[in-house]
């Protein structure tokens, strides 16, 4: 049994996903904010089914750059969130993305034995504060590729699954289902019920062959203009820097 969308859900998923991306983090009532860049202006606002004042004033505070975002999380069927929605679009914000999918699986129902590494690769496990990098490596040495990697935080009971990625060159090769069974695998070293993560579109279908079941819809808005240089990172998205 997995939990209900709310906002303390909203909350614990924007602190793990801010974790993993080296972000500050910052809560205000409902409204849930991450500074993705030192002292940059960088701001991106996180609502779950968003109410007038709360929307209002962060969709002011996004138009005002477009270095800014608003992330609005609402259940599948939310017709209320919705209306809201349009009230942020009226209010001068453009639609970047609304493909994304907040998804959740119950842990009691994964392997917490770590998976097999495919031949021909080896993996390597970096522990940092509060997070894990989790790499699939092809090769030896200095000449070794990164083939694929993932990482994942625990806030309370969540484990918080992120930024899962597979190099071009080794698509199609079960490389994303190795590195979330391991990912999965390292969370539940610790006290977790259950994992959570945000797919694209196209990574739905892996996600639900493995369990998951989406929880929530994640749209993303910014200011005019922002469309043709940002996009939504809280999916299937890795520069390959650390």
């Amino acid at each position: 049994m997995t939990s209900e969308l709310n906002d303390a859900l909203v909350r614990d998923w924007v602190t793990g996903w801010a974790r993993t991306h080296d972000y500050d983090v910052s809560h205000e009532g409902n409204v849930h904010s991450a500074l993705r860049a030192g002292d940059s202006d960088e701001w991106e606002y996180v609502i779950y089914a968003p109410e007038g004042s709360d929307l209002r004033k962060a969709a002011s505070s996004v138009a005002k750059s477009p270095k800014r975002l608003l992330t609005i999380i609402s259940g599948p069927d939310d017709e209320t969130a919705d209306s809201e929605i349009e009230d942020a679009e009226i209010d001068g914000l453009e639609l970047i993305s609304d493909e994304e999918k907040l998804m959740v699986v119950d842990m009691d129902t994964q392997d917490v034995e770590d998976p097999i590494t495919p031949e021909g690769f080896t993996t390597q496990r970096e522990d940092f504060e509060g997070w894990t990098l989790f790499t699939v490596l092809h090769g030896e040495g200095a000449e070794a590729q990164v083939a694929a990697r993932g990482r994942v935080a625990v806030v309370g009971s969540y484990a918080i699954l992120d930024r899962i990625f597979t190099s071009p060159d080794y698509r199609r090769q079960g490389l994303g289902t190795f590195v979330t069974r391991a990912l999965i695998a390292i969370a539940l070293e610790q006290d977790v019920e259950e994992g959570l993560l945000v797919a694209t579109e196209d990574g739905r279908e892996l996600y639900e062959y493995l369990g998951w079941t989406l929880l929530g819809e994640v749209r993303v808005f910014g200011a005019p203009g922002a469309q043709s240089t940002r996009s939504s990172s809280h999916s299937q998205f890795d520069d390959l820097a650390r």
